[in-house]
Parts: C-alpha cells; structure tokens; sequence
C-alpha cells in the first residue's frame, strides 16, 4: 500500500491519496524471480506465481528483516538466487515508477514504512532497497529517502496527542507499539513488543479448511502430491483464500474456488467460509494478543493509553470492541474508518514527509 500527498491548487491545502499501481490502489507485496534474472512485483509476480509458485513470495517484509545481520543473504527457498534486498527494491520501484507516472514528474521525498521492532540491520536494508530502487531513476537523489516505523505513521494519521498503544495485525506478527504524541506534531516509540499471531498462519488455516470440505481425492493429491500441479494447486487456493479473505471479514461470507488439477482433476467448485469459520480460528490468537498488549503496557507508567487497533482481521464484527473489553483499554479511532483501513499507515506518512517539507497552507 502506497500513498502520495500533495497540495491542492484549489485552495493550497495538502491533500493524500493511495498510489494505483497495475490499475489498483493497493499492490499485493508478491515477488517473483524469472529464469532470466528479472524480478517481478505486486500482480504480475502472483499471477505468474500459478505457474511457478517455488519462485514467488507472497509475503516478503519478513524476508527483509530475517535476512539482514550479515552479507545479503540468499532467499535459499528460491530456485534462484535473489537477496532480500533485491525484493525490496523490486516493491519499492514498482510504487515509485507508479506514482510518478501518475504525476508526471518525480516526488519530491520517498518515506519507506517498517515495523518499530525491527532492528538497525533490518532498517539499513530497508534503507539500502530504497537507494537502489532510487538509483535506477533518473534525476533522483538519496536526500529523498526517509524511514519511519508504521506506529508513528498510524498515530499522525489519526492526529492528536498523547500516549497511544497502536496495535497492528499484520501478515506475519502483530505489532504493539506505545506512542507518545507531543503537541508540536512530534512522536516518539516508548515500548514496543511483537505477537507470533497474524494472518499469514490463519491463510494456510483457512486453506486446509477449505480442502477438508473438498472431495477427499481432491484434498488428498493436493496435500500429498508432491508433484508441480500439485504445488500449483496449493498456490492459486492459498491465493484464493488470501484475496477473499477482506471479502469475508467485512460481509460475512466468501466464496472459495477449489483449485483444478490436472488431468484427473474433478469437475471444479467452490467452498463456503462464514464468520464462524473465521472466529473459531482467530479466538485463540485475540486471547494472545490481550495477554501482550497486557504485559506491554504493564511495564510503563504514566496515564493509560487509548488503543489504536488495525489491520485487515480487525474488521470482523467485534474483533476490536473484544480487545478493548478484554483489555480495558478505549478504542482511540473514534469511528473514523480511515484511520483503521489498510490506508491508515501510508496515508500518515505522506502527511508526515508533507509537513517535514512545508507543503501547503501553514
């Protein structure tokens, strides 16, 4: 997820919009490696995934931070060599060749988003990806480039000021961050701790729940195959699941093609998911979740902060409301729906390289 911000010639005011990248305005952080040495990101890497799913990674942010703390390691996983980050850089041009696209002319500044948790290695990754996607523009500059962790980012989008507890369930962990917010704009990270709970575990969860209600010859050869469509089945399901899983968070039920496996593949279907599927699974990691967001904030003093609950699991029905009750802690967004949206983050730091510039009216 991209974001640009940029001061309306109407009225001189700042303005922030998403970035559409491939005709979307979010990019899924797919990557893939090609025989020949190029390597694509967003659509096109999970489109091409179908065919050569042992190349594609779908999550790649984990990677980047897994793989620094030394030389630039080898995503040993792949049938090619390509460092963590090369990945990065390939995410990162993709939005920035998008965006200025769109413009017509370069941005002025590039703000990378990261985990408050990761460590200097990870950040000087992160850092050294930006350069090289940079690198490859004409008429760019590193002077552009700035990082900022994600809990400061979502605190500037939802503004205000003091301590905030910004809790994001992201693909891999969930991240919990105390903010304090000053009232110059400024903010800084007092504590944070991360929660083996996200959304990756529960893809392949759902999945697996998928090919329990599919025909057993189905779920069997997709399971235990072994073979290359049998790998390809599993990706286009785990895909499938990935992709409709906002669609059953927000309305409640989704349906899930079963993937078609050649030649003696069935007749192809679809498997329902509900609420209920969903819930059962997500009850134990909300449980463990509670538990470090009450251990986190145990360890501070001060007032108690008000709770910034965020990502795409938190848009089931009373996911956020169950943590507040579990916790005591008041949710902070006050109905503003943007600043728990996937948005949120991105939307925050392009306000905040905006105000660094002296973008718009004062």
């Amino acid at each position: 997820m991209g974001a640009w911000a940029d001061v309306d010639p109407r009225d001189g005011w700042v303005r922030v919009g998403p970035v559409s990248v491939d005709g979307f305005p979010s990019m899924p952080s797919a990557v893939l490696s090609r025989p020949d040495g190029a390597v694509l990101a967003g659509r096109p890497a999970l489109e091409a995934g179908a065919v050569d799913p042992s190349a594609a990674l779908l999550r790649t942010r984990p990677h980047l931070a897994a793989s620094t703390g030394g030389p630039p390691e080898l995503l040993t996983r792949w049938p090619r060599p390509t460092t963590a980050v090369d990945v990065a850089t390939a995410l990162i041009a993709k939005v920035v060749r998008a965006e200025a696209a769109r413009r017509g002319t370069l941005p002025s500044a590039v703000v990378l988003l990261h985990p408050a948790s990761w460590t200097a290695a990870a950040r000087e990754a992160l850092r050294a990806a930006g350069l090289a996607a940079l690198g490859a523009i004409p008429y760019t500059s590193p002077d552009q480039l700035e990082l900022l962790d994600s809990p400061r980012a979502a605190a500037h989008r939802l503004g205000g000021q003091g301590r905030l507890l910004v809790v994001d369930v992201g693909g891999a962990a969930t991240e919990l961050a105390v903010v304090d917010r000053a009232g110059d704009g400024t903010a800084s990270v007092a504590a944070v701790r991360t929660v083996n709970v996200g959304a990756e575990v529960l893809d392949d969860a759902l999945a697996q729940l998928v090919l329990d209600r599919a025909s057993p010859a189905l779920a069997a050869r997709v399971r235990f195959g072994g073979d290359l469509e049998a790998h390809r089945a599993w990706y286009r399901l785990r895909a499938g699941v990935r992709e409709g899983k906002e669609t059953l968070a927000a309305q409640g039920s989704v349906s899930v093609a079963l993937p078609v496996l050649p030649p003696e593949s069935p007749v192809p279907g679809a498997v329902g998911l509900t609420h209920a599927d969903l819930g059962a699974m997500l009850a134990p990691g909300l449980e463990e979740i509670a538990q470090g967001i009450t251990g986190l904030v145990g360890t501070l003093t001060g007032p108690r902060p008000a709770m910034l609950v965020r990502g795409g699991l938190t848009e089931m029905p009373r996911v956020r409301e169950w943590l507040a009750e579990r916790t005591g802690f008041g949710l902070a967004h006050g109905g503003d729906p943007g600043a728990v949206s996937a948005f949120g983050p991105a939307s925050g730091a392009a306000a905040w390289a905006a105000e660094r510039l002296g973008l718009g009216r004062p």
